[in-house]
C-alpha cells in the first residue's frame, strides 16, 4: 500500500515539471495527430499546458505558493531564552554537492548553518548549555552531518555540544531518526532550524512522532512577477509545487498512520 502510495506521490511530483508538461503534451498531441476527430481535444491540450508553463514561468503560481509555505516563519516570535531549559537546536541537512571530486555543503546548508549558531550563540551569552542536533547523511560519501559538525566547530563551537545524525535521507527520516536521540536524552522540545520553504513538511513530520519544534526558518525563496516567462520562475515554482505534493503526501499518511 505504502509503495503504491509513494510511486503515485512521485507521479504527481512530476507535472510540477514545466519540462515534464511540455514532453507529456508534445507526445500526447502526437498520438491523437492520427485521427482528425481529435483535433479539439489536441488544440485544447496544447492551450492548457502553454497557460500552466506561463503562470509557473512569470512567478504567478510561485507568488501564491510561496506566501502558503513561507507566511507563517516570517516573523520568528523574540526569544526569552532565559526561560528555556537544556535546549536543542535541530537542524536539517540542505544536500551536498560533489565537485572534482570534492564534497561539499549545498549553499543553501549555509544560511541554515548560520541560522543555528546564531540560536546557539543566543543561549551561550545567558550562560545556558545548548546541544545542536545535526541531521541528514545525504548522498555523498561524507555525511552532511558530518560536514556540517566540521564547520560548526571552526565556528567555534565545541564537539561536545554537537550531536550527529547521519542517517537520514529525506526529511521523515530526519524527523524518525532525530526523534529516537532526542527518546534517549528526554527532550520533545526543540528548535527546528531549516529554510522556509521546507518548514511546513517538516513541522508536520516532526509533531508526527510527537514533538513540539519551534521553527526558525533560515532563508526563503520567492519568485519576481515579470511579463514573460522565465528559467528563475520557473526553478523556484517548481521546487515549491514539488514541496505542497509532499505536505500533502504527510497530510494523507498521517490521516492512515502510516507515517511512525
Amino acid at each position: 500500500m505504502k509503495f503504491l502510495l509513494d510511486l503515485l506521490f512521485r507521479v504527481f511530483q512530476l507535472f510540477t515539471e514545466p519540462y515534464f508538461l511540455v514532453f507529456l503534451a508534445v507526445v500526447i498531441i502526437a498520438l491523437l495527430r492520427r485521427k482528425n476527430k481529435y483535433k479539439k481535444l489536441r488544440i485544447g491540450i496544447f492551450v492548457s499546458v502553454v497557460v500552466l508553463i506561463i503562470f509557473i514561468g512569470n512567478g504567478f503560481l510561485g507568488k501564491l505558493t510561496s506566501g502558503y509555505l513561507q507566511k507563517s516563519y516570517l516573523h520568528t516570535p523574540e526569544m526569552k531564552v532565559a526561560t528555556v531549559q537544556n535546549p536543542i537546536i535541530v537542524v536539517l541537512g540542505g544536500g551536498v554537492v560533489d565537485i572534482d571530486n570534492t564534497e561539499k555543503l549545498h549553499t543553501m546548508s549555509y544560511s541554515r548553518m548560520v541560522a543555528a549558531y546564531q540560536l546557539y550563540h543566543e543561549f551561550q551569552k545567558n550562560n545556558q548549555s545548548c546541544k545542536i542536533l545535526i541531521s541528514g547523511k545525504g548522498r555523498g560519501h561524507i555525511s552532511e552531518a558530518e560536514l556540517f559538525s566540521e564547520n560548526f566547530k571552526q565556528m567555534g563551537v565545541p564537539d561536545s555540544d554537537l550531536i550527529k545524525e547521519d542517517q537520514s535521507m529525506n526529511t521523515y527520516q530526519n524527523a524518525k531518526f532525530s526523534n529516537e536521540i532526542l527518546k534517549k536524552m528526554g527532550v520533545s522540545n526543540l528548535y527546528l532550524v531549516t529554510s522556509g520553504f521546507h518548514m511546513k513538511r517538516s513541522v508536520a513530520l516532526f509533531r508526527t512522532f510527537g514533538l513540539k519544534p519551534i521553527p526558525q526558518a533560515s532563508d526563503f525563496i520567492d519568485t519576481e512577477i515579470t511579463w514573460f516567462p522565465n528559467s528563475y520562475n520557473a526553478a523556484f515554482t517548481f521546487v515549491m509545487l514539488k514541496e505542497v505534493v509532499g505536505i500533502w503526501q504527510v497530510q494523507l499518511y498521517n490521516s492512515l498512520g502510516m507515517n511512525k
